[in-house]
């Protein structure tokens, strides 16, 4: 049987469903995946591992060395990006090509505090592009770095442009 272990720190932070990634553990586990995000959540677990184990020093003050920041920064948006908002599903190919970007570097310019625009905006882009329907079918079996790049390189460009309107948002 599966066991889950929540953490009452992670819950205060806003961070819900507030389960521990490292405690848990499941009898289906990756078996219940899809190929595609099989293959990135292994990648994910490492980060976000990492990510836990210098987060405490981040709170007491310490100087940190670049390679450091860049993990706590990285961490920091992985968190974030695993909070969704109730009722409020998102498509697989979506939560996908999110996940993808967060954990291939595209999301290092953008601030924590444009994650979620960022996201959000992803996701009215990702529906305008003629890369859509087919990109739904393709995920379910692998994983195309080039089109899923192409896609994100063009997002960035549109998003970076318009970041001050964004943070006129917040």
């Amino acid at each position: 049987m599966g066991k889950f272990f929540l953490e009452s720190d992670l819950f205060t932070r806003g961070i819900r469903p507030a389960v521990s990634p490292g405690l848990s553990v499941s009898r289906v586990g990756s078996a219940a995946q899809n190929k595609v995000l099989k293959k990135m959540a292994g990648s994910l677990k490492l980060e976000l591992a990492q990510f836990r184990e210098v987060e405490d020093f981040t709170k007491l003050g310490f100087v940190l060395d670049d390679v450091t920041k860049r993990l706590v920064d990285r961490g920091e948006k992985l968190t974030k990006l695993l909070v969704q908002n109730r009722n409020e599903p998102i498509d697989i190919s979506e939560q996908t090509i999110f996940l993808y970007a967060a954990l291939n570097g595209f999301l290092d310019d953008i601030p924590l505090t444009l994650v979620n625009i960022y996201e959000k905006e992803l996701y009215k882009f990702l529906k305008t592009t003629i890369f859509y329907e087919p990109l739904k079918i393709i995920l379910r079996e692998e994983l195309d770095e080039s089109i899923i790049e192409y896609i994100l390189e063009n997002f960035k460009v549109n998003f970076l442009l318009n970041r001050d309107i964004f943070f006129a948002l917040i």
